[in-house]
């Protein structure tokens, strides 16, 4: 689509600073700051046809900031594009940059996308199904974290005289272990209610080593297949595709994994390859072969998490769940 304005929006809890670019006046663009609310949002649309904005021909962009900004996403969705981007990605993008105020956030967030409008891809405001999964898988895995805390008091303090200190942590550990369960309920209940969700969450679900969490985070991050389509860009988005490091012919980096990833997903893929090489004969014996070759423990580990990537992706790409190859023994 050919744009002709560009707004930056750096989000905040309570206000968001708006920048509209023009290549002309550069830090000088037009800036306004608004409530972080459906009076700022009115306002800001006011605030732009003063501008002479059309909104059918503008791009606005701004950072992931969670929760802060889904309600503006919704609000502008309903108008025109808008994209999300990673903060990291703009700082690196756009060079040295002196001083930092939310001013100056929304100026380059606003120069980020002028920069790259060719390359910025609109987003899609998730459907209120997703946004309720990605709610509850949060809930579980922050309840899985203070349960995990517990456990680890219970086998530390085991053997002093604090009995009372082990009791409170074993009634804290079965309250948590009762409201994960409750959680995962409401979670098999709610991917029903959605017929695509279901079916796809089926589809990941057959492949040995991927459960329930690894088959809810395939549909968040990818919004169910739709924006990740290809096993390996999501490989390279949960920090398993290797890369070169090298350069000349002084510098002969060891080919590893990138840590700009999204940890979440890697750290449930490991749990999940472990499933796979305990139930599943054909990574077993894959993991058994390559280790006694001389292969690093992490670097065959990823090669499973990989091979679980594709199994997914294949069997959505399909329709029809995983069926195993061959059986070992």
């Amino acid at each position: 689509m050919d744009y002709k304005w560009f707004i930056g929006i750096d989000i905040s809890k309570k206000t968001l600073d708006v920048v509209l670019y023009k290549k002309e006046l550069q830090k000088k663009s037009p800036y306004c700051q608004i409530s972080n609310d459906a009076k700022g949002f009115k306002t800001l649309i006011k605030w732009l046809k003063e501008q002479g904005v059309k909104l059918k021909n503008t791009l606005f962009c701004m950072e992931h900031t969670g929760i802060y900004g889904i309600e503006l996403a919704k609000f502008i969705s309903n108008r025109t594009n808008y994209c999300f981007e990673s903060p990291l990605h703009i700082k690196r993008s756009l060079g040295l940059t002196r001083g930092k105020n939310d001013k100056i956030d929304a100026f380059q967030i606003a120069r980020f996308c002028y920069l790259h409008r060719e390359e910025l891809i609109p987003k899609k405001i998730p459907s209120k199904t997703m946004l309720t999964l990605k709610g509850l898988i949060n809930e579980r895995e922050r309840l899985v974290k203070v349960r995990t805390m517990d456990k680890i008091v219970i086998k530390e303090l085991n053997c002093t005289e604090n009995n009372t200190c082990i009791c409170r942590a074993k009634k804290r550990v079965d309250l948590f272990s009762k409201d994960i369960t409750q959680i995962e309920k409401e979670i098999e209940e709610l991917i029903k209610s959605d017929l695509e969700i279901d079916k796809n969450y089926k589809l990941a679900k057959s492949v040995t080593g991927i459960g329930l969490v690894n088959a809810v985070m395939f549909i968040l991050f990818t919004n169910n297949f739709t924006s990740i389509s290809n096993p390996r860009k999501y490989a390279c988005y949960s920090g398993i595709a290797p890369f070169e490091h090298s350069s000349g012919t002084s510098i002969k980096g060891k080919t590893r994994v990138s840590k700009l990833a999204n940890s979440r997903i890697k750290v449930n893929l490991t749990n999940g390859a472990r499933s796979a090489i305990i139930n599943d004969p054909e990574i077993k014996l894959y993991y058994k072969r390559k280790t006694e070759e001389g292969k690093e423990h992490g670097t065959v580990m990823n090669a499973i998490k990989f091979k679980l990537i594709t199994r997914v992706f294949a069997t959505v790409k399909r329709g029809t769940p995983y069926v195993k190859l061959r059986q070992a023994g």
